[in-house]
């Protein structure tokens, strides 16, 4: 299913592009002129299968390591999500910029044990198969107690923390996406507090996870002191959104923390607890697929051009 937000003259392409593969893919379409978040709600309550998985227009899925999360789960009723190893690729670097990124299984019993876990190593799981009744359920608690057009991440820290409350979060040990950095990756800005709302953001958010946290049993001031110690940073109006450094002395500090940034791992033990380059080891049994995607990504950095027939854009 293509849920699609654009503006109409990119959504008018988009319906031409799904119309001419529609002989060869079961693709369906769906526009709604919404923010991201009651999107997806919109789009998850016409999913008609017992699972599902989110893949951005700009990132590939590998679809063996999707089915087999779509196996673990129908064995693993006490797992919510599911899903593999993440690169991310910089099409315009050097292939040795491709990072494998974190993440890792969740296991504990109890929901908040799970979250504590998630908050203080977190990443994220918003692409992992879901069951998508549970999906669906935490899209609606988010899309009612946030504002995705004033922040995103306070919508995405909610998603991941709903998400390690419904059940534990399994990563397997496959290649399972392969996502393109670029300047306009949702997180690609710093978690950011928006002037004169930022207070009024995160109380919604507080509240929200609170109160999730005692229909499981938690003691809501413990709940609620967890959440401050994790997140009140999201109340602080003058956190500032990452910018292009202006001045000769910016641009040479920002030079030099990315070379720290890429060779940190040289010499810090600690660093692939967090992101580590990819290893032959990941790719075994989708070597194929890889060097496909990874191919498609360095030729088009910019996107697939539209003057391309809509068989060879989806090929």
């Amino acid at each position: 299913m293509v849920v699609d937000s654009s503006h109409p003259a990119a959504a008018a392409e988009n319906v031409a592009l799904v119309n001419e593969i529609g002989g060869g893919l079961r693709v369906s379409y769906r526009h709604f002129d919404l923010n991201i978040i009651d999107k997806c709600v919109e789009g998850l309550r016409s999913v008609e299968s017992p699972f599902v998985v989110f893949c951005a227009d700009d990132d590939l899925l590998f679809p063996d390591a999707v089915s087999r999360c779509v196996e673990f789960l129908k064995c693993e009723r006490g797992f919510a999500s599911a899903m593999g190893r993440t690169a991310q690729l910089s099409p315009r670097l050097p292939r040795w910029c491709c990072r494998v990124l974190r993440g890792y299984s969740i296991d504990h019993e109890a929901p908040f044990d799970r979250c504590r876990q998630l908050a203080a190593n977190w990443f994220t799981n918003f692409y992992a198969v879901y069951r998508t009744e549970t999906l669906l359920d935490i899209f609606e608690i988010t899309a009612a107690n946030t504002n995705s057009m004033l922040n995103y991440h306070i919508p995405e820290m909610l998603l991941s923390q709903l998400s390690a409350i419904r059940g534990r979060i399994k990563v397997l040990p496959d290649m399972y996406s392969l996502m393109e950095r670029h300047g306009t990756n949702a997180g690609s800005a710093m978690r950011v507090g928006i002037r004169p709302q930022a207070e009024q953001l995160y109380q919604r958010f507080r509240n929200c996870l609170a109160e999730q946290f005692v229909q499981v049993g938690t003691n809501r001031a413990e709940a609620e002191q967890f959440i401050d110690s994790s997140y009140s940073y999201f109340s602080e109006p003058d956190l500032g959104i990452r910018r292009q450094p202006q001045s000769t002395t910016e641009r040479i500090q920002h030079f030099l923390h990315g070379i720290a940034e890429k060779t940190v791992g040289l010499w810090n033990p600690s660093f692939n607890k967090h992101r580590r380059f990819v290893r032959a080891s990941d790719l075994v049994g989708c070597e194929p697929i890889w060097h496909d995607a990874v191919g498609l990504m360095q030729k088009y950095p910019l996107g697939i051009p539209s003057e391309l027939s809509g068989i060879s854009r989806c090929a």
